[in-house]
């Protein structure tokens, strides 16, 4: 019986110390998961995004019959400014290459992990209907 309580003891203080050599998480990582993040925005809302957008792209002059959406993926630094853009979804290339020029001309308000500041993406869309760029639903006329 001596021999069984002895076996068991060995046995419970093992798997006690390995599960502290094995835990290797430490713990500021462990607070950082649990730490509430907050993804970049734009500084005016999103009403502020349609009217900077509307305002700062140029059609391009030849107008191609195409319907669509141009996604570009921003990340966004520290301080707010985009740092890198790339397109996600591709209508044409002219259209792409200017959709990337506005977003690098954007600013908005840092990505926060706690309170701290951090580099975060966000994924700013370009309504295209009939080769132009249209926040509206209804079909885009020439005059």
């Amino acid at each position: 019986m001596k021999q069984f309580w002895l076996l068991l003891f060995t046995l419970c203080t093992l798997s006690a110390r390995a599960q502290f050599f094995f835990d290797y998480t430490p713990r500021q990582q462990m607070n950082q998961r649990r730490e509430k993040y907050t993804a970049p925005t734009y500084k005016k809302g999103e009403e502020g995004i349609k009217a900077f957008i509307l305002k700062h792209f140029n059609q391009p002059k030849v107008r191609e019959q195409v319907d669509g959406r141009i996604v570009i993926a921003t990340i966004v630094n520290v301080k707010g400014n985009v740092e890198e853009a790339q397109v996600v979804r591709s209508v044409t290339p002219a259209l792409d290459a200017e959709a990337i020029r506005v977003c690098r001309m954007m600013s908005f308000r840092p990505a926060t992990r706690g309170k701290q500041k951090v580099k975060g993406r966000i994924d700013v869309t370009f309504p295209i209907r009939n080769g132009r760029l249209s926040y509206l639903n209804l079909p885009t006329v020439d005059l």
